[in-house]
């Protein structure tokens, strides 16, 4: 396959604190799936013997749920000269002398970044002080921190106040926090979830600059697939799973997995120009109004069942220099800004008034 991997997203189990609703991977407290341990640290390790390989994230359901083991893993991929980063929705970061004395721990080990998530359904389960513990904590050690804070038209949590926060308002302005919007996307949850026309209109030129993660991320999940994406519809892409890592190595199975001309695509375009394109061949495809995520229109296209066949009868004529253009990619050399590509907010200030702003574009006005 011809792929440069820079990241390793290590799903570590499907067990966490949260039971969010519209959770992509149906993440809740009575799931067990989960990786093994110590193949967790094998994994990091073949990573590392990939050339091009430069970070690893531990995610879930909750990573931190593997208490101890957690710093362990970030040692090794230190000592494998890897990045590391966490996503979390924070639950163990209960005061501020806790929230720093927990990633001190991992800060000695090596960590390079932390991650929150928060908003109208992580805040059922997990408090926002919490979140606003931890992303203080991990600035004030000097590691870039990056709050996703869910988002959708009839979202009920309390921005303004979480972002006027004493402790957060300021590092955020002096861009040692960064916060970041995300769409709420629509999995087998029970709320409605639809998005205003002003902000699916301001994300739609992001749409076009293709997908970052496609191929660039190799993720593992508690089955022990090997997927191409770690994107939030990993699960229900079959094309994205390249094989089971418990019969062979991540370099086995790149090497033996067969170029694919749709994923070269959306990597450098997106979902939205393979739809479009499958549009002018059969008119008659629906495609819905409301995919303010980019992964949404990736899961639209992959599972409807004209998109690719057509696609596959008709190729483009564009298909060659897009192989070509992609293949000179894979030649540029990784920079700093394309491994912290999830914090790049946070090496600069930001005026909480236009992150103010664009919240308000999400929601239905009162």
């Amino acid at each position: 396959m011809l792929i440069q991997p820079q990241i390793l997203s290590l799903i570590t189990t499907h067990r966490c604190t949260a039971a969010c609703d519209h959770c992509c991977f149906t993440c809740h407290p009575g799931r067990e799936e989960a990786v093994p341990v110590p193949n967790l640290h094998n994994y990091i390790e073949q990573a590392a013997e990939i050339a091009s390989m430069k970070a690893v994230v531990f995610t879930g359901g909750e990573c931190f749920l593997l208490g101890k083991h957690l710093d362990e893993l970030v040692l090794t991929a230190t000592r494998n000269k890897l990045r590391t980063r966490f996503v979390s929705n924070g639950y163990w970061a209960s005061t501020p002398r806790v929230a720093a004395a927990r990633l001190r721990r991992m800060a000695d080990n090596g960590l390079g970044e932390a991650n929150f998530s928060t908003g109208d359904m992580h805040a059922k389960y997990v408090k926002p002080a919490f979140v606003i513990n931890g992303a203080v904590a991990a600035a004030e050690m000097g590691l870039p921190a990056l709050i996703m804070v869910e988002t959708f038209s009839t979202s009920q949590f309390s921005f303004d106040e979480f972002i006027g926060d004493s402790r957060l308002k300021p590092l955020v302005e002096a861009g040692k926090i960064a916060i970041k919007m995300s769409p709420w996307m629509q999995f087998q949850g029970k709320t409605s979830l639809v998005y205003t026309p002003a902000y699916l209109k301001e994300i739609d030129p992001q749409r076009s600059t293709g997908c970052g993660t496609l191929m660039n991320v190799l993720a593992v999940n508690p089955s022990e697939d090997l997927i191409a994406c770690c994107g939030l519809t990993l699960e229900e892409i079959e094309e994205l799973h390249l094989g089971s890592l418990k019969t062979r190595t991540i370099k086995q199975i790149l090497r033996e997995t067969p170029d694919d001309f749709i994923k070269i695509w959306i990597h450098l375009v997106g979902p939205d120009s393979v739809i479009a394109y499958a549009l002018s061949l059969d008119p008659t495809i629906e495609v819905p109004p409301n995919l303010a995520h980019i992964c949404a229109s990736c899961r639209f296209m992959y599972n409807h069942p004209r998109i690719v066949e057509v696609i596959s009868a008709t190729p483009p004529p564009f298909k060659d220099d897009l192989v070509r253009q992609y293949a000179m990619s894979l030649f540029r050399p990784v920079s700093e800004d394309d491994l912290r590509a999830g914090v790049k907010m946070a090496m600069r200030g930001c005026n909480v008034d236009d992150i103010k702003t664009m919240r308000k574009m999400t929601l239905e006005p009162a």
